[in-house]
């Protein structure tokens, strides 16, 4: 049986699968369940161009594949983005898949991960210093 990721963290086997680098974040979201009318509050623990991780504050109700959509504010900027459940890690972290992005939420999304990126890039040496 494969170990629980920690908070944040993608499992192996998952990683060389994704199409699209993930970025750690902390930041409140609220994930809604389509087909049963259910809002659960929580966080974003990492984002991507294909998807996220959130961990909820209630225990989440079902499994895999069940329509979603997570409203949460990225640097400021507001994103109410579709999905569907990815995986469930455990009972408050799950993983959601985004669908149906439309080309304009596609690039403010992509525009502020390069940003994140670039946030976490290490600083390059200053010259005679040392």
């Amino acid at each position: 049986m494969e170990p629980i990721p920690e908070a944040g963290a993608t499992p192996a086997h998952q990683r060389t699968r994704r199409k699209h680098p993930r970025f750690p974040v902390d930041t409140q979201a609220t994930l809604y369940l389509v087909d049963v009318g259910v809002r659960l509050p929580g966080r974003i623990l990492n984002v991507s161009l294909g998807g996220c991780l959130i961990r909820t504050a209630n225990r989440f109700p079902t499994g895999v594949f069940r329509r979603v959509e997570v409203e949460f504010r990225l640097q400021n900027m507001p994103f109410r983005l579709a999905g569907v459940t990815q995986s469930v890690y455990d009972r408050y972290r799950v993983g959601i898949r985004f669908l149906d992005m439309s080309e304009r939420k596609r690039e403010n999304l992509a525009e502020l991960l390069r940003e994140i990126e670039e946030s976490m890039a290490p600083d390059p040496p200053i010259n005679g210093a040392g």
